[in-house]
C-alpha cells in the first residue's frame, strides 16, 4: 500500500546551505500494518514522518500510497503532531471532531469511542477544558472520523501518563485491526510490540535496521543498555 522507493531529501538543494537528511531510503508498509520508526536527534526520523505524511515531497525517489504520491494522497493520509492543541481548531469536542472533509455528524460518537472517550461526558465540553491527553485523543478522532488509510504519529506519546499511555497504545492496535496502516515516529519504543509490526531506525539519515518489532526490541534495549562495571566484564570474559 505505501512505498517508498530510493527516497532521499535534501533540504536547500544546489545553494551553500544544502544539507542531506535521508538517503536511499526504501520502505513498504501493507494494509493494517504498523511501523515504528527511531533514531537519534538528526538522523532524518522528522523528515521521513513528514514524507509519509505527505507534507514533504522528497527530492529524490518516489514515496507513493496505492500507486499514488503521497503528496497527492489527501484524506487518505492523517498525521497527528506531537502537540495536540495546535491541531484542535474549533471550541468544542463534538464540533472540532466534526470539522473535516467529509465528515458528518453521525461520526462524531463513534470516533470518540474508537480513541476511548464518552461521548455523552466530552462531546459538549470545551476543548480548553480537557487534559492534554485528552487533546490528543480528541485531536486523534478527529483525524479518524475522516477515515484515512495510513496514520503517521510524531512522538505520540510524549508528556501521556500512564494511563493515557495505555489508552492510545489500546487504540493503535484496534484501528490497525480495522485495516488502517499505522506509523508511528519516536524515540520511546516501549510497548512497541502492542502497536507495531516492524522496526526501522535511522542513523545519519539511511536505514540501519528494518527488523521485525521483537528482534527490533531486543536490539534497541541492548544498544540503550548502561555498560557493565569493570568487575563484570572481567567475570564475564573469565
Amino acid at each position: 500500500m505505501i512505498e517508498l522507493r530510493g527516497v532521499g531529501h535534501v533540504y536547500s538543494p544546489r545553494t551553500p546551505w544544502a544539507r542531506r537528511a535521508l538517503e536511499g531510503i526504501d520502505i513498504d508498509v501493507g494494509v493494517g500494518q504498523g511501523l515504528l520508526i527511531v533514531g537519534a536527534n538528526g538522523s532524518g526520523k522528522s523528515t521521513l514522518a513528514w514524507i509519509l505524511a505527505g507534507l514533504t515531497v522528497p527530492t529524490e525517489g518516489t514515496a507513493s500510497l496505492s500507486g499514488q504520491p503521497l503528496d497527492r494522497a489527501g484524506p487518505k493520509v492523517a498525521v497527528s503532531f506531537q502537540h495536540a492543541r495546535l491541531q484542535l481548531f474549533r471550541s468544542t469536542v463534538g464540533s472540532d471532531v466534526a470539522w473535516g472533509r467529509g465528515v458528518e455528524e453521525a461520526d462524531v460518537d463513534p470516533a470518540l469511542m474508537a480513541v476511548g472517550l464518552d461521548p455523552g461526558e466530552v462531546r459538549n465540553r470545551r476543548i480548553d477544558e480537557l487534559s492534554g491527553g485528552q487533546q490528543r485523543r480528541v485531536a486523534l478522532a478527529g483525524l479518524l472520523a475522516r477515515r484515512p488509510e495510513l496514520l503517521v504519529l510524531d512522538e505520540p506519546f510524549a508528556g501521556l501518563d500512564h494511563e493515557g499511555r495505555e489508552t492510545l497504545v489500546g487504540v493503535l492496535g484496534r484501528v490497525r485491526a480495522n485495516g488502517l496502516a499505522v506509523v508511528v515516529v519516536s524515540h520511546d519504543y516501549e510497548d512497541a510490540e502492542e502497536f507495531a509490526d516492524r522496526v526501522v531506525a535511522l542513523e545519519g539519515g539511511r536505514i540501519a535496521m528494518d527488523v521485525g518489532v521483537r528482534e527490533g526490541m531486543a536490539r534497541l534495549t541492548e544498544r540503550d543498555a548502561p555498560p557493565a562495571p569493570p568487575a563484570a566484564r572481567r567475570k564475564a570474559r573469565q
